[in-house]
């Protein structure tokens, strides 16, 4: 049943209080600028270019419901919503672009309204041009992820490897290569060991994948009837989280 804007309105207010009183405990927040890897990852998503937009303070603002605190801005200040995906980052190691609507005013400028547990004043956001300013938002699409950190660490441990080789290591090696029809690059990948916080973010991105596949196919929103395979998938996602929660510290100059 479709709730009232009132409904949403206390609903939104609640969510927001609580996550925020579980601020310490979010782990994703906005990327602190358009890097390399964020533009990979949004050219994935869409092809427009990502843009950092405000948050701004709002009384249309709806926490956990975007678009229908964009649907009261525009009825009361004009504009237009725009849909794309906010793009947050956990530990330098793992991006996740969430499906979302922020506001055009009149003027042209995005602004973000809804309000962010961390207090964050900007996003990372990718507009897709795709989707109608009437666009139905219980038919979002779910969320995408993008491993950062695993590339970043194989092609650390590639270097490590080669510049341990003295010059004719490294001239045996490639021979060895070249009989196996592979370059020196691609024969020394086969030597590097797993690196278990890559491993980590991608067993996460498994377990969100397709814990967030089994909650949509359920074909409900707000709260589901929790099934057998629902509390299984969410035990696994928890553990997975944790997981790579505890890794992830390891990584130099994480702090969290």
């Amino acid at each position: 049943m479709k709730m009232t804007d009132d409904e949403i309105r206390a609903d939104a207010a609640q969510r927001l209080t609580d996550e925020r009183n579980n601020a310490s405990k979010v782990t994703e927040t906005t990327p602190q600028g358009i890097t390399a890897e964020v533009e990979r990852f949004a050219a994935t998503l869409s092809e427009t270019t990502p843009l950092l937009v405000p948050v701004i303070d709002d009384a249309c603002g709806r926490y956990g419901w975007c678009s229908d605190g964009v649907r009261l801005k525009v009825e009361a200040d004009g504009g237009e919503a725009v849909y794309g995906w906010t793009i947050w980052e956990w530990a330098s190691a793992l991006l996740t672009a969430e499906f979302h609507c922020v506001w055009r005013a009149p003027d042209g400028i995005l602004f973000d309204i809804t309000p962010k547990p961390r207090f964050e004043k900007q996003i990372v956001f990718v507009a897709d041009p795709t989707r109608p300013a009437d666009f139905d938002f219980d038919l979002r699409p779910r969320n995408s992820r993008m491993n950062i950190y695993g590339p970043k660490a194989h092609a650390a441990r590639l270097e490590r490897l080669k510049a341990s080789l003295t010059p004719s290591k490294q001239a045996y090696e490639r021979r060895r290569a070249e009989k196996s029809g592979l370059s020196l690059e691609a024969w020394l990948e086969e030597k590097t060991a797993a690196d278990p916080v890559a491993e980590a973010v991608d067993a996460l991105i498994k377990a969100c994948d397709a814990f967030e596949a089994h909650y949509d196919a359920l074909g409900v929103s707000g709260h589901v009837a929790i099934d057998r395979k629902f509390e299984e998938l969410h035990l696994t996602r928890i553990a997975a989280q944790k997981r790579f929660a505890a890794l992830v510290r390891t990584i130099p100059g994480q702090a969290i």
